[in-house]
């Protein structure tokens, strides 16, 4: 299977983006600053449809659903978005002002995945390195992103027939999305907080609100490559600091 890697409302934030040294090129952040994914420092007044669940507001494929995966303890791991080619997950979590976050994750997640018997491959797309893992019939494609303390991942799991699309949906959304950092230090690595807003668009209401929780559950696991939603904490891994 080949692949062609070439290719609202906006919340925002008072305070100034500390800068990196010209040595310093985290996975994809100069490329981001122009194409996106965007901060919310920065976005775009382009008029697209987005879904703004707090940290991170996503531009959703027409024709989609979504489906909540809460965590035992009540809080939000994500927000899945259904499309008929698989599945389609973007996340943000807390990174250094430095960043260098992701060619850590992208190696242990490697590791995992290919523990639990899944084939790897590691790919180079527009924001940089990538993952790619196969379970029988079934593909995941992990893109990773970093941005001043933020650290973007999007996730597309799906049959391997429908990968070519269903990556190229995946890319599409990455580029759209806009990422809004709190105030707050955070610990590296950790999930920045995502809440379900009131005013859903109304072609995305039922099919997230069916999926929410009455009480905290677990969430069956899908057949094929298992991504997992929080990212494991390293001891002496820091805090990642909020805007100043």
């Amino acid at each position: 299977m080949s692949e062609d890697v070439r290719g609202g409302r906006h919340r925002h934030r008072s305070g100034r983006v500390a800068q990196v040294p010209a040595s310093a090129d985290p996975a994809g952040r100069r490329h981001h600053q122009r194409q996106g994914p965007w901060d919310a420092e920065h976005a775009p007044r382009d008029g697209r449809l987005r879904l703004d669940l707090g940290s991170v507001q996503l531009p959703i494929p027409r024709g989609a659903r979504l489906k909540a995966e809460p965590d035992p303890s009540g809080p939000l791991r994500a927000v899945h978005v259904l499309v008929p080619e698989g599945r389609l997950t973007v996340s943000a979590f807390a990174a250094p002002r430095t960043g260098g976050l992701w060619p850590e994750l992208v190696e242990e997640l490697a590791a995992q995945l290919q523990s639990e018997g899944a084939t790897i491959r590691r790919d180079r797309g527009e924001w940089g390195r990538e993952l790619v893992a196969r379970n029988g019939d079934t593909v995941a494609r992990v893109v990773g992103v970093e941005g001043p303390r933020w650290m973007l991942r999007g996730v597309g799991t799906g049959p391997v027939q429908h990968a070519l699309k269903l990556h190229g949906l995946l890319r599409e959304m990455i580029r759209g999305t806009v990422v809004a950092r709190s105030s707050d230090p955070l610990p590296v690595r950790s999930l920045l907080p995502l809440e379900v807003p009131e005013d859903v668009p109304p072609e995305f209401a039922d099919s997230l609100v069916e999926s929410m929780p009455t009480k905290p559950r677990q969430i069956t696991r899908p057949e094929g490559p298992v991504i997992p939603m929080m990212l494991p904490q390293r001891a002496g891994a820091g805090t990642s600091p909020g805007r100043t």
